[in-house]
């Protein structure tokens, strides 16, 4: 996703402290503002400003307990722990002569309302990227607050950009850039896909004091997917790339970054962003060899069913690999390929999901709620297929969310799930999310929703015979009066008898979060 993931190399990350005692741009400040999770957008561009030497700066407020807390959503906790007072404050501090976002369709709402909150303190340019600014850049130029939009790969433009506004230019000829000056909005056309070998490290740094980086070191080796799915921002960008947007970095690009970071922090897990790690198996064979020797500590991915084959599996398992995410959806072929644009069939999950088992690689499936078409018969569906696997991790239970200008708006459209109005909040930002605002609107759905992601939350914990026991009998139908918190002590559970490292993480980042929020209160 362009602002939000951007990657490469170039020189080492302590030189850059040195360079900003150079003089040049030294007064040109510029501060990011997130929401959410680390933003690896935010720290490429932070790398490529600081590598022209303009000050950067960070704001962040974490979203713990809100709706981008993908565990636990509680309204009153998220006021607590909101930080949207420390951010205005931040920004008072700094006095920045740009500011920045990087937002998600689900993220865009709270941008909007810090953007316009800043813009009543101080006349400072505010620049707006990440997917939803690519997907409908013309609703965010209807917010005064916005004066700048960098659709789709932002490193080459938000740079040329700062640059013009530093110098008094105007930005009516950089390319990926749409604005408004002296009232008038322009639109800019697009440029090509960027060397993405040729891109600077992520400037971790910037998040250091935000999150715990040596738990699990999080980076991409590629660039978005060969596939277009009808629900992802990713077959939007290439529709505007026309088809050349996916690419994959180089091995020694890879290697680098890893080498250069475990240096840095002492990283105890590595995380591939990748939509799909393992599209090419010549390249991936060369790069597990090379971080087998050089880096050696536990990672995870995200596969597809179509590219798993032995030797790959057991490639993944000697390099290190603890587990593989299936961004599977669904068990309907039918559903899968005819509403989600899907192309596995189910012989090759079946195939992927016994290798797993064979090789010992733990594997989570993604599951998702509310797809138009989908009946109680395809929810039972993971009840079969999943009954004897054996190194079944987690099954990730979703709803689908409704991002602009994709295929999946004109299928729900048709069938009735949603209207123009919807629609036109969906460009708005004014939707739901991933994990926790229930995008289903009838009641008997909601409540076949409810039996069912109780269930496979606790899926994998139960043995067979209580699988075919509730598969026989329908037993899911009375789990949604099992109490929450029970369901959440089972996931705990797993996550301690699979050893899954990321219920750790989610721990520490809750112990850290509360620990900050005490250290401020003391203060």
């Amino acid at each position: 996703m362009p602002f939000i993931m951007c990657f490469g190399y170039c020189g080492q990350v302590g030189e850059r402290e040195e360079k900003k005692d150079a003089g040049v741009n030294k007064d040109m400040k510029i501060l990011f503002i997130n929401y959410g999770r680390e933003n690896l957008g935010i720290e490429y561009l932070s790398s490529v400003a600081k590598g022209k030497n303009y000050d950067v700066y960070l704001a962040n407020d974490t979203g713990i307990f809100s709706k981008e807390d993908n565990v636990l959503y509680s309204p009153f906790l998220k006021t607590i722990f909101s930080r949207e007072q420390k951010i205005l404050e931040s920004v008072e501090r700094i006095n920045p002569d740009v500011v920045g976002f990087s937002v998600y369709t689900t993220t865009y709402g709270w941008a909007v309302s810090m953007a316009k909150q800043i813009k009543k303190k101080k006349d400072v340019h505010i620049i707006f990227g990440g997917i939803h600014a690519t997907l409908v850049p013309e609703y965010l130029l209807k917010e005064t607050a916005i004066d700048y939009v960098v659709l789709g790969e932002a490193e080459d433009a938000f740079i040329e950009l700062i640059q013009a506004l530093e110098q008094g230019q105007s930005a009516r000829k950089i390319a990926n850039v749409w604005g408004r000056e002296n009232n008038n909005v322009f639109r800019n056309d697009m440029r090509a896909p960027a060397d993405i070998n040729a891109l600077p490290f992520p400037d971790k740094l910037l998040f250091k004091k935000e999150l715990r980086i040596e738990d699990d070191y999080v980076l991409m080796a590629s660039r978005g997917c060969p596939y277009n799915c009808s629900y992802c921002c990713e077959s939007y960008l290439n529709k505007i790339y026309k088809g050349k947007y996916f690419r994959r970095r180089s091995v020694s690009s890879v290697m680098q970054e890893l080498k250069t970071m475990k240096s840095i922090f002492s990283f105890k897990r590595v995380m591939f962003f990748d939509s799909i790690l393992f599209t090419d198996k010549k390249w991936l064979v060369e790069l597990l060899a090379e971080y087998k020797k050089e880096i050696r500590v536990p990672f995870r991915c995200t596969g597809h069913v179509n590219f798993l084959d032995e030797d790959i599996a057991k490639a993944l398992k000697d390099a290190g690999c603890y587990s593989i995410d299936f961004g599977l959806q669904t068990f309907s072929q039918g559903i899968r390929m005819e509403v989600l644009n899907r192309v596995e069939d189910n012989a090759k999950v079946e195939n992927a999901f016994k290798l797993c088992d064979k090789i010992r690689i733990r594997y989570d499936v993604d599951l998702m709620f509310g797809v138009p078409g989908m009946t109680q018969d395809d929810y039972k569906l993971p009840m079969r297929f999943l009954q004897d696997s054996r190194y079944l991790n987690r099954i990730k239970c979703y709803y689908l969310s409704y991002f602009p200008r994709l295929p999946i708006i004109d299928k729900a459209k048709g069938s009735g799930l949603l209207n123009e109005a919807e629609i036109d909040r969906i460009n708005a930002g004014e939707i739901g999310d991933w994990f926790h605002v229930d995008s289903i609107k009838d009641r008997q759905h909601k409540i076949l929703k409810v039996n069912f992601e109780r269930l496979y939350k606790i899926y994998p914990l139960l043995p067979r015979s209580l699988k075919k026991c509730i598969m026989k009998y329908e037993l899911h139908h009375f789990l949604r009066f099992v109490p929450g918190f029970l369901i959440l002590g089972f996931q705990l559970l797993i996550g301690f008898l699979h050893s899954d490292y990321r219920f750790l993480i989610y721990i520490r980042n809750y112990l850290y979060n509360f620990k900050k929020l005490l250290n401020r209160r003391i203060s």
